[in-house]
């Protein structure tokens, strides 16, 4: 096995870890209907080791981001606070950040952190 075969079997190890097919290769490859070898294959081709190493927390970053925006969607809070001001824009922070770590941190179900959310509004808004 030459530097370059052994180089390419290090980097499938890391795409062929646990928390890379749970959570990137099997859903994207699922999402854009191709097969998770070929995902892997585009995936090798685009990222040499370093990046696929730290690839993952920067997923895991984006997957909070993504969480905390759907909240601010689901919540309205675009039109709460950045429309119509009734909740202001450190409030509208406060109530994302903190159900996005009890969603992320502490395994709380999206819909019970709306629900929770929604609740905390009516009190802002009731003042």
């Amino acid at each position: 096995m030459n530097s370059e075969e052994k180089y390419e079997m290090m980097k499938l190890r890391v795409l062929h870890s646990f928390r890379w097919e749970k959570d990137i290769t099997i859903p994207l490859s699922e999402e854009f209907g191709i097969s998770k070898e070929e995902f892997e294959d585009i995936l090798m081709n685009h990222f040499d080791m370093s990046d696929l190493e730290n690839m993952h927390a920067t997923y895991e970053i984006a997957n909070r981001e993504k969480i905390k925006r759907q909240l601010h969607l689901d919540l309205r809070l675009y039109w709460l606070s950045d429309v119509i001001k009734l909740v202001s824009e450190e409030d509208a922070d406060r109530i994302c950040h903190m159900l996005t770590k009890d969603i992320v941190k502490n395994g709380k179900k999206y819909e019970d952190a709306l629900e929770e959310g929604r609740a905390q509004i009516v009190e802002l808004i009731r003042e």
